[in-house]
């Protein structure tokens, strides 16, 4: 405790000052010089620096010269280890400033590194940062990607997140594998990459937007949350055998998976030839499938979700997102369990499912219907509505609220698509 005559900011316990300056931004941080003699210098130790939107705040005015010059006065003043460094500037265009900035940082014991150029051409990252082997998160964006022959890796990196990032299909596969305790990877790729392999010990999270052509998982025994986005056309979309061969091989080495969200290209490649009744290894973990532009009028798309669902005894929540275009739709059917070969699915688990992009086909009545009878435990169905009238979309309403359901604690809520 301090007498009456002291002021209080001049007392603050170190500990608590630390905290106070780390959540603040950069430049007020800085600011704080004023208060006290105790924390004219305080900031010049923070463990971590943020130039990003915040920063700029402040500096909109202000012209490249200046800022650049303020980045460079708060680098040269600070003293001590920077565990954070991130750089996320609008108006950084010069290449050799970013290299200036990286080569101060690699030598300071940098653990979380975030770069995300968002103007002007690729930056090309330069040979200091791969010696970052401190590294323990790493996150870029419109970068250029191209490790020296020497490069053995970040043997520490526990997070990676590549967007808009030029580099090879082999060398992003050889970036992967030399990460032995990466636990979160995040890729959104604007450009094709061919094949790609993905071998995490550790992984827990994978995260791949983008236009790979294969992509293969192997020795991701802790593999637990999965999303795949191929953004490929339906209209173009063709699998090789290869592709094929590791959609479903994705399935077999993630065998505590807890939560899988694929998109149709994936689905594609799982049904291309042909989908099994149930899949190899029995996903006991799953509880939550999230499946995007499935077109209930396809039997491909269809057999690949009940499969899914066969393989998943402990589901607990599914959500469709339907595809309405044009397809190859097979004929109305009258009963779609036994169209489908769904007269055994047990989903016993079940607590909630929202149908997403739902015009009233047939088959998608069906799929619901089906969900409803099988599901003892369901909780909550979400219909999101996609039809062309109001009249319609009562037609669908009363058509669904008929069916029988096994729950008898089941809700079903309808919204139109534009409420959601």
């Amino acid at each position: 405790m301090c007498d009456s005559t002291s002021d209080i900011i001049s007392h603050v316990p170190g500990n608590i000052l630390d905290k106070i300056l780390m959540c603040l931004p950069l430049q007020d941080a800085v600011r704080t010089s004023i208060l006290s003699r105790k924390w004219r210098y305080a900031w010049v130790k923070l463990p971590q620096l943020v130039f990003d939107r915040m920063f700029y705040r402040d500096l909109s005015k202000a012209t490249h010269t200046k800022l650049m010059m303020i980045i460079y006065q708060v680098m040269l003043h600070h003293r001590g280890p920077i565990m954070k460094f991130t750089l996320s500037l609008s108006r950084l265009k010069s290449c050799s400033e970013i290299d200036l900035l990286i080569l101060f940082v690699s030598s300071n014991d940098i653990q979380d590194f975030t770069l995300h150029k968002m103007r002007g051409e690729l930056y090309k990252l330069p040979s200091s940062l791969y010696s970052c082997l401190q590294l323990r998160h790493l996150k870029l964006r419109s970068c250029i990607l191209k490790p020296l022959p020497e490069f053995e890796g970040f043997t520490r990196l526990i997070s990676l997140d590549l967007y808009d990032v030029v580099i090879a299909d082999d060398v992003l596969s050889s970036l992967i594998s030399n990460c032995p305790l990466l636990e979160d990877l995040r890729l959104h790729s604007s450009t094709s990459l061919h094949s790609l392999e993905v071998v995490g010990p550790n992984l827990k999270k994978v995260n791949c937007e983008g236009h790979f052509r294969s992509i293969c998982f192997t020795n991701t025994s802790r593999l637990a949350n999965v999303e795949i986005y191929l953004n490929e056309n339906r209209k173009q979309r063709f699998c090789s055998k290869e592709e094929t061969s590791n959609s479903v091989m994705l399935l077999e080495n993630v065998p505590v998976i807890e939560s899988l969200e694929l998109d149709y290209c994936y689905v594609k490649g799982i049904a291309a030839y042909g989908v099994p009744t149930t899949l190899p290894t029995t996903l006991n973990n799953l509880k939550n499938i999230e499946l995007y532009e499935i077109c209930f009028g396809e039997r491909d798309d269809i057999s690949v979700l009940i499969c899914l669902i066969r393989s998943s005894p402990n589901l607990e929540e599914v959500t469709i997102h339907a595809f309405t275009g044009a397809t190859s739709a097979s004929p109305t059917v009258l009963d779609f369990s036994e169209v489908h070969g769904c007269s055994d699915v047990s989903v016993n688990q079940l607590r909630r499912v929202d149908m997403k992009n739902i015009s009233g086909t047939k088959p998608e009545l069906e799929f619901i219907k089906l969900l409803l009878a099988k599901s003892p435990m369901l909780d909550t169905m979400l219909i999101e509505l996609n039809s062309e009238s109001v009249a319609d979309e009562l037609r669908i309403v009363k058509e669904l609220t008929r069916l029988r359901r096994a729950s008898p604690q089941a809700e079903m809520n309808f919204v139109h698509q534009d409420e959601d």
